[in-house]
């Protein structure tokens, strides 16, 4: 998932981000792997309605941080397969996220991100964790970032 943060940072930072109305299939909240543990989770994407990017923590056991990448989506679309698209800023370049709805706490992260050999494109299944099942240290970070996440 490291190298898929350092992808979105990479596509979400090359140009400034405008807040604007966007349309996702997802709920606001905090969604990681389907196979960590919401109790334990060090890191993962946050949606407050408006934003979406990730929040971890790194290091040694989780033990630095948090970075947070949340940028504002400024357009959405739909795209073939169920997805819908996310554009952050004016960017609409080679790189992609899409998300699709596999119901009320489970989403689909396709990620397409430039590599050697052309597009690599990664699936996720995502889990969505409720403010009250995370850790302290998360619930803080998240509290900070995105203030808009629903408490559940």
């Amino acid at each position: 998932m490291r190298g898929w943060i350092l992808a979105f940072a990479a596509i979400a930072g090359s140009v400034p981000a405008a807040a604007q109305a966007n349309d996702l299939p997802i709920a606001r909240g905090f969604w990681i792997n389907a196979a960590d543990q919401c109790a334990s989770a060090t890191n993962g994407y946050a949606f407050d309605g408006a934003r979406w990017g990730a929040v971890y923590f790194y290091g040694p056991g989780g033990s630095m941080g948090p970075a947070i990448e949340l940028e504002a989506i400024t357009q959405t679309r739909p795209v073939a397969g169920g997805f819908t698209y996310m554009q952050f800023g004016g960017y609409d370049g080679v790189g992609y996220f899409y998300v699709k709805s596999l119901g009320p706490d489970r989403m689909m992260l396709r990620t397409g991100a430039p590599g050697p050999e052309g597009i690599q494109v990664m699936d996720d299944t995502l889990v969505g964790c409720g403010m009250g099942v995370l850790s302290a240290k998360m619930q803080t970070a998240l509290r900070r970032a995105a203030p808009a996440l629903p408490v559940k």
